[in-house]
């Protein structure tokens, strides 16, 4: 029965890994939209965040993929994210108190699963 839960909470972070890697893969198109229809100041800078944007959302993609599996690294991989997107929602909290929320709380709530008992031995036995 242990390891039914187990792994249903891989999975489900692995969902939440996924929905993040979404999230930067629609950040990309918006804005590569506004490169397309001239609506960048500075297209240099806009260039370097679609291959930031792009980039990390194939990272999360794959740590997402991998995480299902028990690697280590993807648990490394999503701490890592985590902690970023904790810092992002501290400086969204001066323009939107809903919006720091909204970004802060469900990062926690990862933060905590992913240092949870079950998924530190599940990622950290070999395969």
């Amino acid at each position: 029965m242990g390891k039914i839960n187990i792994q249903t909470t891989l999975r489900a972070l692995a969902i939440a890994y996924f929905l993040e890697a979404l999230v930067l893969f629609l950040a990309t198109v918006a804005i590569v939209w506004g490169m397309t229809t001239s609506q960048a100041g500075a297209l240099l800078t806009n260039s370097a965040l679609v291959v930031l944007t792009l980039s990390a959302g194939v990272w999360l993609s794959f740590a997402g993929i991998a995480i299902t599996k028990g690697k280590r690294w993807a648990r490394s991989a999503g701490v890592f994210w985590q902690l970023i997107q904790i810092a992002i929602a501290l400086g969204t909290f001066e323009a939107s108190l809903l919006g720091g929320f909204a970004i802060a709380l469900p990062s926690l709530a990862v933060l905590f699963t992913l240092f949870s008992a079950g998924v530190v031995k599940a990622t950290s036995e070999p395969k």
